[in-house]
């Protein structure tokens, strides 16, 4: 069958790319190789709990100064009206053996609570936040106009923007004479990113926290799974088709350009635009025969490193989250403040970091009355994971890691929640690549790193597309990890492919 467009894989990315597409009265059809879709996003249910794998839930709220914000993507989708969001508090709490500090919304906020901990330190943190605005600024007139680029233009309005933009976190903040206390506070957010402040760009790092600080943050309360399901329902009701249980085996191409995709059951589907909601290195290294993958796609993905691996434990626990004591979404706990001696320690078996979400402070009744659901998360920045796990001792070193995150977040938090489990899920490194088939079961996408940092990112993105008709969106698009990235990279490739007609 013949088709305008097929977009391979079911992530809210790819919905979002094949919706973009219909919207311009396309023949779409979207294939996924399981029976459900929603990628990463999909739930599990467990007695009284669902736990969903994707907790990256948190949104930047609409906002005219945001061009492609969530609300804009939703409503481009047609489902903005039967979104419903619930903000949150502040950006979370950080937890360390010196330093324990709530991040809150609002500049003059944020400004109020470093200078309580680092008193002297308001001057700086103004020079930064008026570099981090010039910088947004540069940086959206670069996404929008980054097919011709003036660099004139960028010269006479964004000077500032020019000289930082080459270099990370901490050789800006050590050039505006920021205090190495305040440094720390200001970097708490690396752990987002898997970088640390002297790998991730200056740019990319002022404008997360200038935009998260100064937008706030939100959940969705039909959670990201819903979220799915609104824009494969209306992707059906506008005429698009979806096949489940279709695994692409691969690409057909003729003369370097795509022409369809083969199923595992020998079934063709023929379209002059394919889509893959995946990695550059799935595409290149399991879609397309070796002899035809073009060498510059080869250069590319050998060039960049995967960003960390993820280890989570979802808890359902009898108890309120009043009765437990928390009283914040997201904790984020660290041995200390100094990311990149933090970064060394994610190279260990039992990383001390955890990111961790309760989720019930973001929708109120994402759990039955008097229950909570919280998930702990630790990362692993190399392959000490698998260099450990093996076959034969895989559920008890799981299991026992499983404990010492719970023990830890009881210990550094001051709270009890052991006691009070009543369901657990355990989800490794192991389980990502069966579940997204993530490449070694890095769902962070690629790391954040020198030339491979946003910036050269975005300016390099249109040269990445090595065979005609071809193109990937998702996590490890061009743009950073993320769940609001993922939705903005569906976007942006659907409308590349409608440029490519041109």
């Amino acid at each position: 069958m013949n088709y305008d467009v097929i977009v391979v894989g079911s992530g809210n990315s790819g919905l979002i790319s094949a919706i973009t597409l219909l919207n311009d009265k396309r023949k779409v059809l979207l294939l996924d190789s399981n029976n459900n879709i929603g990628g990463f996003n999909k739930g599990v249910v467990s007695g009284r709990f669902e736990f969903e794998t994707s907790i990256h839930n948190l949104y930047f709220k609409d906002s005219d100064k945001v061009k492609n914000s969530l609300n804009e993507i939703l409503n481009k989708c047609s489902i903005k009206d039967n979104v419903k969001f619930s903000t949150l508090n502040e950006v979370c709490k950080i937890v360390t053996p010196d330093k324990t500090f709530t991040i809150p919304f609002g500049i003059d906020n944020y400004i109020k609570m470093v200078e309580e901990l680092v008193p002297g330190s308001e001057e700086s943190l103004n020079t930064f936040f008026e570099l981090a605005k010039e910088c947004r600024e540069a940086l959206d007139y670069v996404v929008h106009n980054k097919d011709y680029l003036d660099y004139e233009h960028i010269k006479d309005y964004y000077n500032n923007f020019m000289r930082v933009s080459p270099y990370s976190v901490s050789k800006v903040l050590d050039a505006i004479g920021m205090p190495l206390a305040v440094q720390e506070i200001i970097n708490a957010l690396w752990i987002y990113f898997g970088s640390t402040e002297t790998e991730i760009s200056f740019v990319e790092y002022a404008v997360f926290l200038l935009n998260v600080i100064e937008y706030g943050l939100q959940v969705p309360d039909e959670r990201s799974y819903g979220v799915s399901m609104m824009l494969a329902n209306n992707f059906l009701e506008r005429g698009g088709e979806i096949r489940l249980n279709s695994k692409v085996v691969n690409l057909i191409l003729d003369d370097d350009k795509v022409n369809g995709v083969r199923l595992v059951d020998g079934t063709i589907y023929y379209a002059d635009k394919v889509i893959v909601n995946s990695s550059l290195t799935n595409v290149y290294t399991k879609l397309i025969k070796a002899e035809d993958v073009p060498r510059a796609a080869i250069k590319n993905i050998q060039r960049r490193e995967l960003g960390y691996k993820l280890f989570s434990v979802h808890l359902g626990l009898n108890r309120s989250v009043e009765e437990l004591g928390l009283d914040k979404y997201t904790y984020i706990l660290y041995s200390g403040l100094d990311s990149d001696a933090e970064s060394t320690k994610m190279e260990q078996f039992y990383p001390d970091n955890q990111f961790v979400v309760v989720h019930n402070n973001g929708v109120k009744d994402i759990s039955p009355a008097g229950t909570s659901m919280i998930t702990l998360n630790t990362m692993f920045m190399v392959d000490c994971f698998s260099d450990v796990v093996g076959e034969e001792n895989y559920y008890n070193l799981v299991q026992n890691m499983a404990f010492e995150l719970i023990r830890s977040f009881e210990k550094k938090v001051e709270v009890s929640i052991k006691e009070y489990i009543e369901e657990i899920k355990i989800v490794t490194p192991l389980d990502n690549i069966k579940v997204g088939d993530y490449p070694d079961g890095s769902v962070f996408g690629y790391k954040l790193k020198g030339h491979d940092n946003l910036l050269p990112r975005i300016l390099n993105n249109p040269n990445e597309q090595y065979i005609k008709g071809l193109y990937v969106c998702g996590g490890f698009d061009g743009d950073i990890y993320g769940y609001s990235s993922s939705l903005v990279s569906g976007l942006t490739t659907g409308m590349e492919a409608k440029k490519g007609d041109k």
